[in-house]
């Protein structure tokens, strides 16, 4: 009787041991999701920052044209407007796996499973409609296989074999933006300059009125410049010029910061991912990698 007391005894032991593992690994999941619906969405807004930056710069160059007499080059805006197009269907595919990150957290409940498979056939069929980069290494081949190895699991209630499954999507997002990153840049800094040698010529040629740096003088007494245009003072112009410069080079310095905290925040959960299929469990859950330079300069562009 003692005996089989201490037999019960020991298999209730067990059974409390495995659904603490079990919780613990739930918890590693669902952290995972958690830091994952973050980052993909901050990533979805950064390529639609990256995408307004381009339809901007559209605008620019008809501006050249109309401001400087720049004829623009009828193939080099419809490369633009190819460009745009692939940085908004990143943008989607970004917010399809935040989406199925969200309905990873709650792999458990009763309506889950088919939560994250229309997630999953989502982001799945939008990484396999993604355009090549122009000017960037071909990634399409990697991502179209990570989906199609993303809707095999779908269907699972077992969250290992959906990290399985979710781990090649997601080092085939962090790779593409490690490829595309020098892109990336370049149309931040093509678009800043192109803005900068426009506002100097516009400048240079008494069609701007900086009047409006003399606000901070008037400001507190509720007045406003007046000064006309053909009198503006040479000292005046000067400090247009280096506001035009340095605020210039601010927003690449804050896209600069941005695109390297998002690369690192993507690197950091590929390698979450593949701890968390490969062994079950995450050594640390806390995100390495903050996000604040990223939402800074979305919010620059997009407000």
């Amino acid at each position: 009787m003692w005996r089989h007391r201490r037999s019960l005894a020991k298999g209730l032991w067990l059974v409390v041991l495995a659904l603490a593992v079990s919780c613990k690994t739930s918890d590693d999941a669902k952290a995972v999701a958690t830091q994952m619906t973050a980052a993909a969405s901050d990533l979805s807004k950064y390529y639609t920052a990256l995408a307004r930056l381009v339809d901007d710069h559209a605008k620019l160059e008809r501006l050249q044209q109309a401001t400087m007499n720049v004829p623009f080059d009828k193939q080099d805006m419809a490369q633009l407007q190819d460009v745009k197009t692939a940085l908004q269907k990143r943008a989607d595919a970004a917010q399809d796996l935040a989406n199925l990150a969200e309905a990873f957290t709650g792999l458990t409940s009763s309506t889950a499973p088919g939560d994250v498979s229309d997630s999953a056939a989502n982001l799945g069929t939008a990484l396999s409609a993604l355009p090549q980069l122009p000017g960037a290494s071909d990634a399409t081949p990697v991502l179209q296989n990570a989906g199609k190895i993303l809707t095999q699991f779908a269907q699972e209630r077992d969250e290992r074999k959906m990290a399985k499954s979710m781990e090649p999507t997601m080092a085939a997002i962090s790779q593409m933006f490690s490829q595309e990153k020098p892109i990336y840049d370049s149309i931040d800094r093509t678009y800043i300059g192109l803005a900068q040698g426009i506002a100097l010529d516009l400048l240079n040629h008494n069609q701007v009125d900086p009047g409006s740096l003399m606000e901070p003088a008037l400001k507190p007494f509720h007045l406003a410049s007046r000064i006309p245009v053909e009198q503006v003072p040479d000292g005046l112009k000067d400090y247009a010029k280096e506001q035009i410069k340095s605020k210039g080079d601010a927003d690449i310095a804050a896209h600069a910061k941005a695109s390297d905290a998002m690369e690192s925040a993507l690197k950091d959960l590929s390698k979450r991912t593949h701890e968390l299929a490969t062994d079950g469990k995450m050594p640390e859950r806390g995100f390495t990698v903050t996000l604040d330079d990223v939402e800074s300069w979305v919010k620059l562009i997009l407000q």
